[in-house]
């Protein structure tokens, strides 16, 4: 009688600990399916993994050896942490995509086809260290025309000081002004100005910058002089230079050390971004240090981009991870004078940059090449 009660409960604890193991693996995978963030290739490893684990663990289980059963019971608790781990991790993003999207997106119909159909994204730079919920100016302006097609980036940079016209007051201002009437005035005013649709925009501040770049372990940027930050204690020689995120975001803020000043501050702002989306997607950086990006930009990060529309972007990435993106670069030039601003008064005059106007068609042209280009030879 004892020994079969024995036998009974043997029973029992064996089917509980399958049990539990198959409950923490539903778990986990209907949070892998719900964050849809997997391309099919990683849900086959996935999958494969996790059934080689469950055939050791529930034959060791169910052998006679009690050596072997706990074997088993060992491997079962070890798949049932690690489904906790993953399920915890899968849950950390979500709530990082949530704060980072500012909208559950546009309708279905209305939703651009991020992987399949080119978009522009305005990226706006504020002059904050912290939470991103400030107001404040606009220093950094950067059009991001990006086609999936083609696998192409457009880096198109603007002055802070342009001279451009506010599209809700119809009065000239100097760009970074934009800011302070809140991102939409940045979108919009950029749009009349250079003729184009802005789907997107991706509001970031000082912290974010330094804390993206030490996520994914430094980059390196090359740097046409030697030069010192008058901000802070950061050197830079000639040449290739490894950056920490510090180093970055002052190798991309200095203008003082140079003659062409806010030129050249526009060139190392795109060489610092070239360099952070090479990283990102020509390595296995997104992969390994996925949740360790979301961490770095959760707070200090605002995008009008649903998440459905961030993770489809990020696993078409993970699905082509060896396919490399061309990204290339261009500004719009201008002429600097002493105007008067909206914000600011008409009847003070600051700094401003005129654009100048073939600068800005050819800016203009770039953008459209590269946005409707089919195939790679006729976006360059």
């Amino acid at each position: 009688m004892k020994q079969k009660t024995l036998q009974i409960l043997n029973t029992i604890g064996r089917t509980a600990a399958v049990l539990l193991l198959l409950f923490f693996e539903a778990v986990f995978l209907l949070i892998m399916m719900a964050l849809d963030v997997l391309p099919m290739q990683y849900w086959l490893i996935l999958l494969a993994v996790m059934a080689l684990a469950d055939v050791c663990g529930i034959m060791l289980i169910k052998s006679g050896s009690l050596t072997k059963q706990l074997a088993g019971a060992v491997v079962c608790i070890a798949v049932c942490i690690l489904m906790c781990c993953g399920t915890y991790v899968m849950a950390e993003t979500y709530v990082a995509l949530q704060k980072i999207s500012e909208t559950s997106g546009l309708p279905e119909e209305e939703r651009t086809a991020v992987t399949e159909e080119s978009f522009n994204v305005c990226i706006t730079g504020i002059d904050m260290w912290g939470e991103i919920d400030q107001v404040s100016r606009s220093d950094v302006n950067m059009i991001v025309t990006v086609n999936p097609k083609t696998r192409t980036v457009m880096l198109t940079s603007v002055p802070r000081d342009s001279y451009v016209v506010l599209h809700s007051f119809g009065e000239y201002d100097k760009l970074t002004h934009t800011g302070v009437w809140g991102v939409d005035e940045t979108v919009a005013t950029i749009e009349d100005w250079l003729d184009i649709d802005i789907d997107y925009y991706v509001r970031v501040n000082f912290s974010m910058l330094v804390d993206i770049v030490n996520a994914i372990g430094g980059i390196d940027v090359y740097s046409d002089y030697t030069f010192k930050s008058a901000i802070h204690d950061c050197s830079y020689k000639k040449g290739w230079n490894h950056l920490n995120g510090k180093e970055a975001l002052y190798f991309a803020r200095e203008r003082k050390a140079f003659e062409d000043q806010d030129q050249q501050r526009i060139k190392n702002q795109q060489k610092v971004m070239k360099a952070c989306l090479t990283k990102v997607t020509s390595s296995r950086v997104l992969l390994t240090n996925y949740t360790k990006l979301l961490d770095a930009v959760d707070d200090e990060m605002q995008t009008n981009m649903s998440q459905r529309e961030m993770t489809s972007l990020v696993k078409m990435q993970l699905a082509d991870m060896d396919k490399k993106w061309k990204i290339k670069t261009q500004s719009v030039q201008g002429d600097l004078t002493m105007k008067g601003t909206y914000t600011m008064g008409m009847g003070r005059d600051l700094l401003v940059s005129i654009p100048r106007e073939e600068s800005v068609e050819k800016v203009k042209e770039g953008i459209n090449r590269t946005f409707n280009a089919e195939d790679s030879e006729e976006s360059n």
